[in-house]
């Protein structure tokens, strides 16, 4: 009890800005990802059944082209009009979806959408990274990252209900009202500019175009390359649950879509604040493997799911996976990156997440091919790719660990 009282008493440290931040975070991951479970569904009665991968591909092509320039706006800028535009960037097109019924439009509007994410999570990891207390960067990316699944798991799981209660379009319309809501805590957040002004005059930006526009050796985070090579791995194994949950869930029998995430909502909070404090402690390294440990293991259960017990019990697992991986990639990133250059360290990362998201996709669906008999394949692919990645963070331990950890 202690121990628990400490950890709550702790809390303090952290400012408002902090937690209207988070709030801020779960109101918009939940928000877009509530049409995640029923996009498969909709793009086939659509007639466009080939193009499930498109939904996130296209989606994560535009994020990733962005992140350069919302890396550019978040250090020479600011970091709050890099959450605005991503913000109001989904909600508009969140508004637009029942006016483009076609496969077509329907794949335009994901391209654009992408850009949210793009922009917005690009400059909110900058501004937390300004705002968290010395030597509790990875307790605060746990809890930040915490309210970031909470809003990706409510949001999955609340996806299909509202879909039942109010048909496709009022799902698209609660995505965007709650976008909406998402964009006025914008707001309510405070950022300190001093640094931000400072750097743009020490890098000698006097114009606006200089302060946007990214230079070639503003595109990339070259200090941030270990981190960004797992995050493309392991997005790669989101990106396939992404993709096959909905069609697994179909083949169980089970009707809600986003049942397998929701689920997962309390062993996430769980794991999310324990390996928090862990990469304190430990370090990024060691968090990061047994996280993909535990990744290939629910790979495992996942794909040779027979029922809907076995396949709720590979969503505790999954679970537990990415809530122990994503908190120390995240901290691992901030450690590294330059501290005049937040946003592109963190824009170098987020960008190898969406070309993760993309490649998992786009692999998934040409292993998948819309056949039950795949299933296995598909998951077996996400099983390799975490091996691959724990041969990656072998190799590189001896020669890295001295600078990064």
């Amino acid at each position: 009890m202690n121990k628990v009282a400490a950890y709550f008493s702790s809390l303090k440290d952290y400012n408002a800005s902090f937690w209207m931040l988070s709030i801020h975070m779960f109101l918009f991951f939940s928000s877009f990802n509530m049409l995640i479970p029923e996009m498969n569904e909709y793009i086939t009665t659509l007639g466009g059944a080939d193009y499930k991968w498109m939904i996130l591909g296209l989606w994560t092509i535009a994020a990733a082209i962005s992140r350069p320039l919302s890396g550019k706006i978040a250090d020479n800028v600011s970091r709050k009009s890099v959450m605005y535009f991503g913000v109001a960037v989904s909600v508009i097109i969140s508004f637009l979806y029942p006016f483009f019924i076609t496969v077509t439009g329907f794949l335009m509007l994901r391209f654009l959408h992408g850009f949210s994410t793009g922009f917005q999570p690009t400059g909110a990891t900058a501004l937390v990274a300004d705002v968290i207390p010395q030597g509790k960067r990875g307790e605060a990316m746990g809890i930040f990252g915490v309210t970031i699944a909470l809003g990706f798991s409510m949001g999955q799981f609340m996806g299909s209900i509202v879909k039942s209660a109010a048909g496709i379009d009022g799902l698209f319309i609660t995505v965007g009202i709650l976008g909406l809501v998402s964009m006025v805590m914008i707001f309510f957040i405070s950022e300190d500019k001093k640094a931000i002004e400072q750097n743009a005059a020490e890098r000698g930006y006097t114009t606006f175009f200089q302060k946007v526009i990214p230079r070639l050796d503003e595109l990339i985070g070259p200090e941030v390359a270990q981190p960004a090579i797992i995050t493309f791995i392991y997005t790669n194994i989101t990106a396939i649950y992404f993709f096959m949950v909905p069609e697994v869930s179909t083949y169980l029998g089970i009707e809600n879509k986003g049942a397998f995430f929701g689920i997962n909502i309390f062993i996430v909070i769980a794991v999310r604040f324990a390996s928090g404090k862990l990469v304190d402690k430990i370090g990024a390294r060691k968090n990061i493997m047994a996280g993909l440990i535990t990744l290939m293991i629910a790979t495992m259960i996942t794909g040779t799911a027979q029922n809907p017990t076995q396949f709720m019990i590979s969503a505790l697992v999954f679970g537990a996976g990415t809530a122990i991986i994503s908190p120390a990639v995240m901290a691992w990133t901030a450690d590294l990156s330059n501290p005049k250059y937040k946003g592109r360290g963190m824009g170098t990362m987020f960008i190898m997440l969406e070309l993760g998201f993309l490649s998992g996709n786009y692999f998934t669906q040409l292993i998948y091919n819309n056949q039950e008999g795949n299933v296995f394949n598909a998951f077996f692919f996400g099983f390799s790719m975490c091996g691959a990645a724990l041969i990656y963070m072998f190799f590189t331990r001896r020669t890295r660990q001295a600078i990064y950890n």
